[in-house]
């Protein structure tokens, strides 16, 4: 077998959907992304901000922000005494759109982390980070609606 078969690399991979129906999702992606966030914000006090604070700050932010976003967007244990149920149950398609806005807002960074450097920072470069994480933000917000909408429309009306 060749070190290098890309089948077989692919056939090693997990499946997106089984990842993402992962009940293990919950907790990591809350707790992490939570931390994450708190930590980048701790950095981001003006007391103790310099330049690369400033940077690992926005870093943090931008991955745990959708690392949080896919906590919440992970499916809930069976066990209605567990700490991470929350009640938000989207669909494998909600769940897909959450993932794929929380790709894209990790991206943004490196983005600007890879082609800044080369091109000089130029502003294109903030253009198409800022696209990404707006882009990226619509899609994370848009599986949510989604499911709040579900939501509404499915529960009984009381009079």
């Amino acid at each position: 077998m060749d070190p290098l078969d890309v089948g077989h690399v692919a056939e090693q991979l997990p499946d997106l959907d089984a990842v993402l129906d992962d009940t293990r999702l919950r907790p990591i992606g809350l707790v992490g992304g939570f931390s994450l966030v708190l930590l980048g914000a701790l950095l981001g006090i003006p007391t103790i901000s310099s330049f690369w604070s400033s940077v690992v700050s926005g870093v943090l932010v931008f991955v745990g922000v959708p690392l949080f976003s896919l906590g919440l967007a992970a499916p809930e244990t069976d066990d209605e005494s567990d700490l991470f149920t929350l009640g938000i149950d989207l669909t494998r398609k909600q769940r897909r759109i959450v993932a794929a806005g929380s790709l894209l807002v990790v991206f943004s960074p490196i983005t600007v982390a890879v082609l800044g450097p080369v091109v000089g920072f130029a502003m294109s470069v903030w253009l198409a980070a800022a696209a990404l994480a707006i882009l990226g933000s619509v899609l994370i917000l848009t599986g949510f609606i989604a499911w709040t909408s579900r939501t509404l429309v499915e529960a009984p009306v009381s009079r």
